[in-house]
């Protein structure tokens, strides 16, 4: 499917933006002025102003511009795919992600750290994120364990495994150790669809 390139408000708004993402990237919340994302997309303070209330708003759509891509992935439903499927293609969008947007990642970090204007929006922003990612998987997971099994625990102890291979491959940059982590993953997802095995197994018995 060809895209129609943007043309007119929406044009000037994507080069606003674009402009501004690179700027928060590159200096953070506080030190980035909106003459500097003028003068980097092109057009005056003026029309900035028009087009974005004022710098926290444009701050909160540069953001949103940076997650959008990870988001309509998450939102996929993989419904053609068997339930063990649909968790593994989550789970490989969301390491997928997390790769490819390291310097963005540590970003929002260092915006919440730094930015008190922004802290409470982004943190909250974060963190529901966060939650709504948690839920898909927990979701898909209660269609793959028994009953008796928690599929929220055990959507969460996924999560918090994929969140620490993420923030440890910051500091620990090792092949085999980078090998070693992606492996617990593979097993703690192989664990989850054996628990029915088991299930039915027992149930034989």
């Amino acid at each position: 499917m060809v895209t129609e390139p943007l043309s007119g408000k929406a044009a000037t708004q994507e080069r606003i933006l674009a402009a501004a993402t690179e700027l928060f990237l590159e200096k953070g919340y506080e030190q980035t002025t909106v003459a500097e994302v003028a003068e980097r997309g092109g057009v005056s303070r003026a029309t900035v102003f028009w087009h974005f209330n004022d710098k926290a708003s444009l701050f909160r759509q540069a953001f949103n511009r940076l997650v959008e891509p990870l988001r309509k992935s998450l939102d996929r439903t993989f419904e053609d795919l068997e339930p063990e499927k649909q968790l593994r293609q989550q789970v490989a969008t969301y390491r997928a992600y997390s790769g490819s947007h390291t310097e963005a990642i540590k970003a929002f970090i260092r915006w919440a750290q730094e930015a008190p204007e922004a802290r409470e929006w982004l943190i909250a922003t974060l963190l529901d994120f966060h939650q709504r990612f948690a839920g898909a998987l927990t979701e898909i997971i209660s269609q793959i364990v028994p009953p008796n099994q928690d599929s929220v625990a055990i959507a969460t102890g996924l999560v918090v495994l994929l969140d620490g291979d993420f923030f440890l491959s910051w500091f620990d940059t090792s092949d085999r150790r980078m090998e070693e982590r992606s492996r617990a993953v593979d097993a703690y997802l192989s664990m989850i669809p054996r628990s029915v095995q088991s299930a039915k197994g027992s149930a034989a018995v």
